[in-house]
């Protein structure tokens, strides 16, 4: 009864509201230009305010520095390839004259928006800004984007900036109208979707010609293509340039879309390539366009009732994951089917599993027409109540309250033995089960129609090589499939299949053109060899040290410059069970982290998967893991198909799934999934000599040539690290569940809170220190919301933003909550000025005479104080 009336009193009380900092944090928004300097000028629009940084104060850029490893000669002419406007906005940069690509990253990168879209004005400016070059230095841009055509619109400035003034459609984003976005005083050129992605994987494919398969969920529109081609557009190339040369399905597609409602999209191609002296040609060889169905100004374009094999597929996302764009997902739930889950705790049944699905959602051949091309069933699986709305019984308990929030978190539960402590098995609920289900279903099908698809073209053009391309080429058991089973002598996939890969697709084509278009043909000499992954920013040493200072209160560094002992602490620390997260190099292109920036772990120990799914990536626990194998070692363990010539490139992009070997599966159970299958990354010396050399060293130690690696992300919907300071915020987010950061040369670890000096209990030589006081990482703002119920009950929440703290999210605004009114009064003191004594004088003071003497009172106080002062600091918001 003491300490509740204490805390009615400190509800009430009002004598420290005076240290309670309520500092308003706001930023000047840069204002929108309408006049266009020939310069390059910092703009840090996207996600960096102008405000945030003068012109003579390049190095507080986090993507500046003043010695750069990526700069060009000034003199360099550079081409452009972009998608943007639509998601995945992305841009690649290389040299005009030799064709090198200098420079190539995503825009989630920078604004930690997965998936971002909208425009480049803000990866112009850092591409630039890494080549240390000018605006004056971009001769030509090519672009594309699927929805709408982009060079119309961008010839109307006025309308643009009246876009801006009001803050709709591309206006809402400051940049719109700056000439970082517009790069008007460069050639422009237009390419249609298909296209695009057929030259990123044809123009940088290890061999000199081959099949191209773009398989998408939704192209280019069929009138956009048409209309260009009728009004003689000669900035816009498009596959109808080649037509009555290629299978059309529908074939009366000119007519049919000439009295459709809406229009027709592409939605699946084919191309054959061929590379000589003289440049490449790529031609489509066939063509399938799907009717929008719905209107495409509805949600997501409409894009879920369209009749692609890619559409369906997202369909069947959306509706058991809410997400479109959660394929992977999908891709990973359906070897769950024919598992059976141990249910006896349940005292129900003794055992479940999934009930397969036996009615095709796809069948049919995508190259006829009619009755025997592809047929589409909706109505059985993917109509009414979808399943992330389902809210059925086994989700709540018998009071009415949800008990399992993540509906699709369960695991194989077979062996108590691999579960991390603390962790219980979970099995499946209901939804979950029916879930499974369709995602068999739909990978069945998908895997089916496709098989058909690429063996057919393979037949009527004998071509013995492929590259796949398109949103579809990220199902890495489907590609598994076709590289295995069709005997292709060699295939090809991008690192960046889906639309992040438009980009390198458009500056393919404007390094290189077409040799069957007199009016696209180029003299520059084509990539000898698949271009590198890491093509995104360059941080050097500066810029890491800038932010581990800004970090430091939290972190233990240590600066490790020998490699060989670098990777023997690396592979100490995952063999004895820990999880690290590694930092390196340039940032990858494409959805996947392939060592650069990377969650490293212990393949041989199977409860990782559920530890890192749950604690460290914060994700359902079906979710499987890849492993990065030695290539020299990769036939050993897996079954890569019997007419492989190359297992190094196999799958360097992490772009196939193989069944692990059956006498091996044992040895690796956290990369082998469910049915025994791997979607592995091949390393090899010659591409990427540290990671394999730290793979080395934990093969020399285990005798297991693997690490399971995943993306380095710690926070929900947040995309790969880009930056050291995303890297040691997703670090310290991950609240100890990573064990060790490695950036650099530098090996960090998460430290501890100092009890004994924040008590002033140290000793040095003897002589005691005196106590450390608390102090925030910087100005705060406070948040309380009140909620009465209907017994007139108060309850108040309270959080805190505070943005120089390195945890703070920007993305939600950074709120933090706090426990209580005690823990933000707390906070609000900690000025590096009062002591913990002096925090439970000020509290015993304010007591009446029996709480102030009570000891039990004082040690509850203390108690209270100090558990709150560790909780500030390990969320990052004190130190001392």
């Amino acid at each position: 009864m003491k300490e509740r009336s204490f805390y009615l009193w400190l509800a009430a009380n009002i004598c420290l509201t005076q240290h309670l900092l309520v500092n308003s944090f706001s930023i000047e928004k840069a204002s929108s230009r309408s006049s266009y300097p020939r310069k390059s000028k910092a703009l840090f629009s996207t996600p960096f305010d102008a405000s945030f940084y003068e012109d003579d104060e390049e190095t507080a850029n986090p993507f500046s520095s003043n010695i750069n490893s990526i700069a060009v000669p000034p003199n360099t002419d550079v081409v452009l390839g972009i998608n943007k406007y639509s998601h995945d906005t992305t841009l690649c940069a290389a040299d005009a004259s030799t064709g090198k690509v200098l420079f190539a990253m995503s825009k989630e990168r920078l604004t930690r928006k997965k998936h971002d879209s909208g425009n480049v004005a803000s990866l112009v400016e850092i591409c630039l800004d890494q080549l240390e070059l000018d605006l004056d230095n971009v001769k030509k841009v090519v672009v594309n984007n699927h929805h709408h055509r982009i060079l119309p619109i961008e010839s109307n400035i006025p309308h643009m900036e009246w876009e801006s003034g009001l803050g709709i459609n591309g206006g809402k984003e400051q940049g719109y109208t700056d000439e970082e976005n517009l790069l008007f005083e460069a050639e422009q050129i237009e390419i249609s979707h298909h296209l695009a992605h057929a030259y990123s994987a044809a123009c940088q494919a290890p061999f000199n010609d081959g099949l191209v398969m773009v398989m998408d969920g939704m192209g280019e529109s069929y009138r956009a293509m048409r209309a260009a081609k009728e009004n003689g557009d000669k900035n816009y190339f498009s596959d109808l340039d080649f037509e009555g040369e290629y299978d059309c399905i529908p074939k009366d597609i000119k007519e049919k879309t000439q009295t459709c409602v809406f229009d027709y999209r592409e939605a699946e191609s084919a191309y054959e390539f061929k590379k000589t002296s003289k440049g490449i040609s790529v031609k489509p060889v066939f063509k399938r366009f799907t009717k929008e169905n719905t209107p495409p100004a509805l949600y997501n374009h409409g894009f879920e009732n369209m009749d692609s094999a890619g559409a369906l597929y997202s369909r069947a996302s959306s509706h058991i994951f809410g997400d479109w764009n959660a394929c992977g997902k999908v891709m990973g739930l359906a070897p769950w089917m024919g598992h059976v889950w141990d249910n006896k705790s349940t005292n129900e049944v003794e055992s479940m599993s999934a009930e397969e699905l036996t009615r095709p959602i796809l069948k049919g051949k995508l190259y006829m027409d009619g009755e025997e091309g592809l047929q589409i069933d909706r109505s059985s699986y993917l109509m009414d109540i979808p399943f992330i709305t389902r809210n059925d019984p086994d989700l709540f308990n018998n009071e009415g309250e949800m008990v399992r929030a993540k509906r699709y978190d369960f695991d194989d539960n077979t062996d108590d033995d691999n579960l991390v402590e603390g962790m219980k098995k979970k099995i499946p609920t209901r939804v979950a089960l029916d879930a499974i289900a369709l995602a068999h279903r739909i990978q069945v099908d998908l895997e089916s129609v496709f098989l058909d698809f690429v063996k057919h073209y393979q037949a009527k053009t004998k071509q013995k090589n492929l590259c796949l391309a398109g949103g579809v080429a990220l199902n890495s058991v489907l590609n598994g499939r076709l590289s295995r089973e069709l005997g292709f002598k060699k295939v090809f996939i991008p690192p960046y299949p889906g639309d992040d890969g438009i980009a390198v697709g458009c500056c393919a084509y404007a390094l290189f053109g077409n040799q069957d278009s007199d009016t696209t043909s180029s003299s520059t000499p084509l990539w000898k060899q698949p271009l590198s992954p890491y093509l995104g920013p360059s941080y050097e040493y500066q810029n890491i040290q800038s932010a581990i200072e800004a970090a430091k209160p939290w972190l233990d560094v240590e600066l490790v410059t020998s490699d060989e002992r670098k990777f023997g602490m690396m592979s100490a620390e995952i063999e004895s069970g820990g999880v690290i997260a590694w930092f390196q190099g340039r940032s990858e292109l494409g959805p996947r982290a392939l060592g650069h920036r990377s969650i490293l772990a212990d393949p041989r120990k199977k409860g990782l998967v559920r530890f890192i799914n749950e604690s460290v990536k914060k994700r359902e626990s079906f979710r499987p893991f890849a492993p990065s194998v030695l290539s020299e070692e990769a036939l050993n363990w897996f079954d890569l198909g019997d007419d492989l010539e190359d297992s190094s490139v196999i799958s360097p992009y992490m772009s196939m799934t193989a069944q692990v070997k059956e006498d091996k599966r044992d040895l690796i159970p956290a990369v082998t999934h469910v049915d025994g299958s791997s979607r592995l990354q091949t390393v090899t010396a010659e591409n990427e000599p540290s990671y394999h050399s730290f793979i080395s060293t934990f093969f020399e130690r285990t005798g297991v040539p693997m690490v399971l690696n995943t993306s380095f992300n710690t926070l929900p919907s947040e995309p790969i690290v880009e930056t050291p300071s995303n890297a040691i915020r997703s670090f310290l987010c991950s609240m100890g569940t990573i064990e060790m950061l490695v950036i650099g040369d530098y090996v960090i670890k998460r430290k501890e809170p100092d009890i004994k000096a924040l008590l002033g209990e140290k000793k040095k030589d003897g002589i005691a220190i005196p106590a450390m006081n608390p102090i925030r990482a910087g100005a705060a703002q406070y948040e309380t919301k009140f909620v009465v119920d209907g017994d007139d009950d108060v309850e108040s929440v309270t959080r805190v933003s505070m943005p120089d703290r390195p945890m703070h999210d920007e993305r939600d605004g950074g709120w933090f909550e706090l426990l209580d009114d005690l823990e933000g009064e707390i906070l609000g003191v900690c000025n590096g000025k009062v002591s913990v004594n002096d925090l439970m004088n000020q509290y015993l003071v304010a007591a009446d005479d029996d709480m102030r003497v009570d000891p039990e009172f004082q040690e509850n106080l203390f108690g209270n104080i100090l558990r709150r002062l560790i909780r500030l600091y390990e969320h990052s918001l004190i130190s001392w």
